[in-house]
């Protein structure tokens, strides 16, 4: 015998008590988002890097951490970072709900533990279905960034290289190292002062 769970909708999951959004809505069931101690770092360096260079070049570009897109009454993504151009946060209507009705320009999503490659190639086609011009993967054990576009073949940038984020993200480049060099600051296990 088989029990069937009832699906939560975006706007129960938005009125569940106490809810902290450690959890995304696919397909109607709450799923953990794995937020361990590198993937934050990394969320947060990605983020301050774009968001640098957003307010340095004064781009009409919102970037946020941790935000939440509404992909359809089942499904609720939370990219790691995201980059939406104002034109499309104006058709951000709040009396829709909580989470715009689209996705970001740009999604980041930074691997963890938990992720597979099938979760995030769905997650990318969600994002894409739903207006995402380019989502990053940014991988911290082979420290690599694979930037998909729709009908485009993958790049992979590895720490020799340099990551350009046009045209989502005009003027934005980076040496992918500079990502991932606050790895090499992490306090070494039985390193003295541990």
């Amino acid at each position: 015998m088989t029990t069937k769970t009832r699906k939560i909708t975006a706007a129960e999951f938005w009125a569940m008590p106490g809810e902290d959004h450690r959890y995304e809505l696919v397909d109607g069931v709450l799923s953990e988002i794995g937020r361990t101690p590198i993937r934050g770092m990394l969320t947060g360096e990605i983020g301050a890097l774009v968001l640098g260079h957003v307010s340095e070049a004064g781009l009409p570009i919102s970037v946020g951490i941790a935000s939440g897109f509404q992909i359809d009454d089942y499904n609720l993504r939370f990219p790691d970072v995201h980059v939406t151009a104002h034109r499309r946060m104006e058709a951000y209507d709040k009396a829709e709900g909580p989470w715009p009705h689209f996705a970001p320009d740009v999604a980041v999503e930074v691997v963890s533990h938990n992720n597979t490659p099938i979760q995030l190639a769905r997650k990318a086609a969600e994002y894409f279905a739903n207006g995402a011009q380019a989502v990053w993967i940014a991988d911290p054990v082979p420290r690599t960034v694979a930037i998909r576009r729709p009908g485009a073949a993958e790049q992979v940038f590895g720490v020799d290289d340099v990551l350009s984020g046009e045209p989502e993200i005009p003027g934005f480049t980076c040496a992918v190292a500079e990502i991932f060099a606050i790895l090499d600051r992490m306090p070494k296990p039985g390193a003295e002062g541990n």
